[in-house]
């Protein structure tokens, strides 16, 4: 069996959800000598549970199991979003076109008879997974900047709401970091907007060489970039952005033999130290906190003064903890022009 599922190398999950242990035995053999590897579930709560804990690449599904039928589990599948895009090929005894229909209205992909040809479910299985790696890059890349290879505004606004969401949760230290390029319209105007890309290219290099693996750095527009740092307190976070601001400020971008040196400005704001009510407030936070640093002569790192926090929340006390639907509401319009 040609093994080539498309760009990733790495090796593929199939879950194997039936009832029949012979079933399952049958197929492993067939496939255990591809570069897949096979997870199983004889019913239906126990695939479901597992899809939720290790997501599948693609599930074969039997019609008949315990507790629900596939039917069901199909329409279980395709309303979660954690699993809707799963692809689901049912191999099933039942060979009437009512069954078929169903089964793909549903959201399976596809609809193998038993007995079945070995190489064709083979190549049915290809074509499947093919077609997942194709959906997952298309998606990565609608979540990432075409210029700098981070992420873009969308998935920060996403992980954001998502990160307050889990901090109103779980509680624990939650950091925002936003970044301005210092005069970069005057590196578009003096060495055009090829090198001003090439700037903004190198920042962005420099930005992901500085952040932890757990943080998330994303390009907001322009010149404008935003680094989300789970877990992590103003002490923290203040050294983070201002090991970037030290790294930038001491690299030359080498241009056509010319070389351009840029600097950054950066605000700051960390919960539990500033007392955000939301998502949306943490940014705004570190927005104000970047508009100072713009006034104290830029190529600096800024938090909000304890006089500012107070003057923000009237107290420095805890504030109620809202929504993340609140949170997610308020994301899009925190951030204003520098």
């Amino acid at each position: 069996m040609e093994t080539n599922y498309g760009p990733d190398d790495r090796p593929r999950k199939i879950l194997l959800l039936d009832d029949s242990g012979t079933q399952r035995r049958w197929l492993r053999g067939r496939l255990e000598s591809e570069r897949i590897e096979i997870l199983e579930a004889a019913d239906g709560l126990e695939g479901l549970a597992l899809c939720h804990k290790n997501p599948p690449d693609l599930i074969l599904l039997d019609l008949n199991l315990p507790f629900f039928d596939g039917f069901e589990i199909l329409r279980r599948l395709k309303d979660d979003r954690r699993t809707f895009s799963i692809p689901v090929i049912v191999v099933s005894g039942a060979s009437g076109t009512a069954d078929k229909t169903r089964g793909l209205d549903l959201g399976a992909v596809d609809y193998v008879t038993k007995p079945f040809d070995v190489v064709e479910l083979k190549a049915r299985i290809r074509v499947a997974l093919r077609t997942k790696r194709m959906q997952d890059l298309l998606e990565e890349r609608a979540h990432v900047d075409g210029l700098t290879g981070l992420s873009n505004r969308h998935a920060l606004e996403e992980r954001l709401a998502n990160e307050w969401s889990m901090h109103q949760r779980h509680g624990g230290a939650l950091a925002v970091w936003v970044t301005d390029l210092d005069h970069f319209k005057a590196v578009n105007d003096t060495y055009g907007h090829p090198a001003g890309d090439e700037v903004l290219r190198r920042t962005s290099e420099i930005i992901r060489a500085s952040v932890r693996t757990t943080d998330m750095a994303a390009r907001y527009g322009g010149e404008e970039f935003v680094v989300i740092a789970p877990h992590c307190d103003l002490a923290g976070v203040l050294k983070t952005a201002e090991r970037f601001r030290a790294r930038l400020a001491n690299t030359s971008v080498i241009i056509e033999s010319r070389s351009i040196n840029v600097t950054v400005s950066i605000g700051v704001a960390a919960w539990p130290e500033d007392t955000a009510c939301s998502a949306a407030d943490l940014l705004a936070m570190a927005d104000r906190a970047l508009y100072a640093a713009k006034d104290a002569g830029r190529n600096n790192v800024q938090q909000l003064s304890a006089t500012e926090r107070v003057k923000k929340h009237g107290s420095t006390q805890s504030p109620t903890r809202t929504s993340p639907e609140h949170a997610l509401a308020g994301v899009k319009t925190a951030l204003s022009p520098s």
